[in-house]
């Protein structure tokens, strides 16, 4: 009688564990993984401006452009940490990155967004050059970014973009920093998404921090040619010239010949960076904040 018992039982069991089963089939066919919401029409990080993205690193191990804007780069002196979104640069005074090859999508940029993570913190002497698009024959090169000291816990950056043309422009090559009432604030030691951008169309530069823009004065923003006092007009498109190679963390300076030995105040970024991005277009700022939050979502 105990075994009958146990039998009725166990087959019971079966029947409720098959029915079961069943139901979670069903359910499963009836109701498929929700998908994750679109955030400014955008699944994904890249598909943002998908057609002006020309160069992408996202550090994962490695120092591979998955864009194919930069190649043949080689990695001194950094490491690879946990970083905003999967892996991430981290940077040490003698650590850089040195591509020997920039696409010409990269040298010919009339107008650029360039978008990262950063995580640093504050240095009181000397200037860390985050990237620069060199130049064999000038001192400041093409294209820069730096972080320069501080002491106040504010963030000092400074950009540097060019237009090399012939005839030449009295202010080819222009220096655009967050000095004064424009440093920032609540930079330091914590990931911070940082997006610049050049609009070449309308000789606009604008700035953003996780997502948002960064109120700045005309003084900044709006870049001239020449002095608009004495009738100045728009500077216009951007035109590298003499490119050669290019640098993560560093200035060209580090990249040895045809260039000088780097002046002491020149320092190699010590942070750490994740998600390195160039377009060739000045991003919106819907499209800005999208990828602010696409990347913060990890996609």
């Amino acid at each position: 009688m105990r075994n009958k018992t146990i039998i009725k039982y166990f087959s019971a069991a079966l029947i409720l564990g098959a029915l079961f089963t069943s139901c979670e089939d069903s359910i499963d066919k009836d109701n498929p993984p929700i998908p994750y919401a679109s955030i400014g029409g955008y699944d994904n990080s890249d598909e943002i401006a998908a057609d002006n993205l020309i160069s992408k690193i996202s550090f994962e191990d490695n120092v591979v452009d998955s864009k194919n804007g930069l190649s043949g780069g080689t990695a001194s002196g950094i490491n690879f940490e946990a970083g905003a979104k999967g892996m991430a640069y981290k940077g040490s005074t003698t650590g850089m990155i040195a591509f020997t090859d920039v696409s010409d999508r990269i040298k010919n940029v009339k107008s650029i967004t360039q978008s990262m993570w950063i995580k640093t913190s504050q240095h009181t002497g000397g200037a860390q050059c985050i990237f620069m698009l060199p130049k064999t024959t000038d001192f400041w090169g093409n294209i820069f970014v730096l972080v320069e000291a501080s002491s106040d816990g504010k963030m000092l950056l400074k950009f540097h973009i060019q237009k090399d043309v012939t005839p030449p422009v009295a202010w080819a090559g222009q220096f655009i920093e967050t000095g004064g009432a424009n440093k920032l604030e609540g930079m330091y030691d914590k990931w911070k998404h940082l997006v610049w951008s050049y609009d070449g169309t309308t000789s606009t530069f604008a700035l953003y921090v996780d997502g948002v823009m960064i109120p700045l004065p005309d003084s900044i923003t709006k870049r001239y040619a020449s002095d608009p006092a004495q009738g100045g007009l728009p500077l216009g498109n951007l035109a590298n010239s003499n490119v050669s190679k290019f640098v993560i963390g560093g200035f060209q300076q580090h990249l040895g010949s045809p260039w000088a030995n780097p002046d002491g105040w020149m320092l190699k970024y010590t942070g750490l960076m994740d998600e390195f991005r160039l377009y060739d277009k000045a991003l919106s700022s819907s499209e800005v904040n999208a990828l602010y939050k696409l990347e913060k979502d990890n996609r």
